[in-house]
């Protein structure tokens, strides 16, 4: 630490003092006190006042040798390093620590969305190996079979579109835009997409007429509709996919209900039923990150 450093620290102190000074060198010399007294107590309040300085001096830069030697230190521990601090001193302990709560939460956050990433992308691999298996097979045994190549490619097709829409998740609250849909034709969307899957497979599907409007993002919802209609269509091997809308009644308020069900292989005991009533941004994104691997009901209020 240099004396300029220092004085520019203690700018202040040093001017207030000059003024004392001066005021106190004129008031006596108006009142005519002989100058041999005067100077000779400037003198002395000068050697007080220099020496002070010096003490001053050393003792802010022992402090300011201590933190650029312990820089890589948390503030807790800093905090015991420097003997007597002063009232603004304690305010930036404080605001250390403050600040570095909320960077360990980041990091916390960081460190779980990284391992979200690596396991949705690792669950994503080993999903989409399946259809190129089957395509392969197909080629080698079947290449007459262009119906069911093509079937194979729709599902490797869904599968980067899922992948897609996941590298959007990250910025979902500004590629949002909420306005009134047809919950009927977001349905149709969706279908539309499996529609080669419903013709192949051996689902039959039941689709009522829904007359409700929602206040919604179009993509994003139809992008979790698709997400259960797969489910609904990998695990059911035969039988019925039914949608349709009802009024429920909850607590004595009743609610337009959207329901899709199927005769799949049910929920297991451990499972508990999935219900999307007062779901949030960061709850879809959730379940878009991680659809769920078994067949169930997605029911959500409108």
């Amino acid at each position: 630490m240099k004396i300029k450093d220092y004085c520019k620290e203690r700018f202040t102190f040093l001017w207030l003092i000059f003024i004392y000074a001066f005021i106190y060198f004129i008031v006596l010399f108006v009142y005519q006190v002989p100058l041999e007294p005067l100077l000779y107590a400037f003198l002395l309040s000068f050697i007080f006042f220099f020496a002070l300085c010096i003490y001053d001096y050393f003792s802010i830069r022992k402090k300011h040798l201590t933190l650029v030697s312990y820089h890589r230190l948390s503030g807790l521990f800093l905090e015991k390093l420097i003997e007597k601090p002063t009232i603004t001193e304690r305010d930036y302990h404080q605001l250390i620590r403050r600040l570095e709560d909320e960077i360990q939460e980041i990091q916390t956050c960081s460190m779980k969305t990284t391992q979200e990433n690596a396991d949705f992308y690792m669950m994503w691999v080993h999903q989409i190996k399946t259809p190129i298996s089957a395509l392969r097979l197909l080629l080698q045994t079947s290449p007459e079979n262009i119906s069911g190549m093509k079937n194979e490619l729709f599902k490797i097709e869904r599968y980067v579109d899922v992948i897609l829409g996941y590298s959007r998740l990250d910025d979902i609250n500004n590629d949002l835009t909420l306005k009134k849909y047809s919950l009927d034709s977001m349905v149709k969307q969706a279908i539309k997409k499996y529609t080669p899957l419903f013709i192949h497979s051996k689902v039959h599907l039941q689709l009522d007429s829904i007359s409700q409007e929602i206040l919604t993002d179009e993509k994003w919802l139809v992008l979790v509709l698709e997400q259960i209609i797969s489910n609904a269509l990998k695990y059911t091997q035969e039988g019925t996919i039914h949608i349709f809308a009802q009024s429920i009644t909850a607590k004595d308020t009743k609610k337009n209900t959207l329901i899709i069900e199927d005769t799949g292989i049910g929920i297991a005991p451990e499972d508990p039923l999935v219900s999307l009533n007062g779901v949030s941004q960061a709850t879809m994104a959730e379940w878009i990150r991680k659809p769920a691997d078994w067949d169930f009901t997605y029911v959500k209020p409108f």
